[in-house]
């Protein structure tokens, strides 16, 4: 559908940690929420700030980051979920009148991969919160799914979906790929995901290389232990379900970026490979870089208030607070980036993958697609070194 069946209603900054050319900015909007359902993404919203600024490294750099909150009505509630995705019938065939047009299957092939008009989003973005950094679409349906991109999707249709969204906005927000070792799943029979070729990936949570003294996180590295794990059978992911070293440890774990063998990630766990640990330390490492230059003592301002502010609205027609700026540089090309391993999907946005279930041969389930969002220049790669900006 198109921004005919909605409208924008108002912006909100709901975390005010100082100007927004100053700060981190973080700008959450709705997607299928009708009218009378826009209190629920209120809701919503909350939920997800909540976990996001429990979330470590976030809760020490909560003062470098703004939120707010774009509220959009849209015609129907939910989003479009084809009958038929990746030549099986798993969706309920729904067709929503939604503001962003949100929509499962969004590559033919995936159910759970979620996404909606980028464009669109980010046009909202640069007229109503024109400091923004990073953009969320929080799409109100009970389905399962999600993506990153230049802009991350979520849906709220799993207990857990806020870490789906964090893990999203990895990708999107931070440039870091998936840790998992599977495409379509462990369980999903696919035979083309035994070993990675040996092109170093562009992410910095992982990697090709097993030499210890050239890791591309050497300096965070825990063990001397180089590989740290391996896995014995490259035919399928491995079958251990526990670290068989203490959590924690940094070293480089095989079976990642989509592939059983020849590819490390950092940890054991992370946010980017399952959805209920941490961030790995690397992954924490990449985004507390980022992050910091905006925080008060970096930039040398008074002080700022912590999440949540006062509500603050301003109406459709008049930009949030005093942005005035052009627009994020992260609004470059409208699709994600594809992913760099082989049979990624021509789309571009990651599906939300963030568990590592077996279980994933079912299209909703928690294992993900091929992630293309999680390429380097899918995150909004304004460099924070630099300050604002546009």
């Amino acid at each position: 559908m198109s921004t005919s069946d909605g409208s924008v209603v108002s912006v909100t900054k709901v975390g005010d940690n100082g100007p927004p050319d100053q700060r981190w900015n973080l700008v959450l909007m709705g997607d299928g929420y009708q009218s009378g359902q826009l209190d629920q993404f209120h809701t919503d919203a909350s939920t997800f700030c909540t976990a996001f600024f429990a979330t470590k490294p976030f809760d020490a750099l909560r003062t470098a980051i703004n939120v707010f909150r774009v509220d959009v009505s849209s015609t129907d509630s939910g989003a479009d979920d084809p009958t038929s995705c990746g030549g099986q019938n798993v969706g309920s065939g729904d067709v929503k009148a939604t503001y962003f047009d949100s929509t499962f299957c969004y590559d033919g092939k995936i159910r759970r991969l979620l996404s909606c008009k980028t464009d669109t989003a980010r046009a909202v973005a640069d007229d109503k919160t024109p400091h923004y950094d990073q953009i969320l679409v929080i799409v109100n349906s009970a389905t399962y799914g999600g993506s990153g991109g230049p802009v991350g999707t979520t849906s709220t249709g799993d207990s857990n979906w806020p870490t789906i969204a964090i893990h999203e906005m990895g990708h999107s927000a931070f440039g870091l790929a998936d840790e998992y070792e599977y495409y379509s799943g462990c369980d999903s029979g696919e035979t083309n995901r035994n070993t990675h070729d040996s092109t170093e990936p562009t992410q910095p949570n992982v990697t090709v290389n097993k030499d210890a003294a050239t890791l591309k996180w050497k300096d965070l590295t825990t063990t001397a232990q180089i590989p740290t794990s391996t896995n014995g059978d490259c035919s399928k992911c491995d079958p251990r379900s526990t670290s068989p070293v203490a959590a924690g440890t940094v070293g480089a774990f095989e079976g990642a970026h989509y592939f059983h063998c020849g590819a490390y990630r950092p940890e054991w766990d992370c946010i980017m490979r399952t959805r209920t640990p941490p961030f790995c330390a690397v992954c924490r490492d990449v985004i507390s870089r980022k992050l910091t230059p905006y925080s008060p003592s970096s930039i040398g301002d008074a002080g700022a208030s912590d999440y949540p502010s006062s509500d603050s609205s301003s109406s459709d027609d008049s930009s949030s607070s005093s942005d005035s700026s052009s627009s994020d540089d992260s609004s470059s090309s409208d699709s994600s980036s594809s992913d760099d391993s082989s049979s990624s999907s021509s789309d571009s946005s990651s599906s939300d993958d963030s568990s590592s279930s077996d279980d994933s041969s079912s299209s909703d389930d928690s294992s993900s697609s091929d992630d293309s969002s999680s390429s380097d220049d899918s995150s909004s790669s304004d460099d924070s070194s630099t300050r604002k900006r546009r």
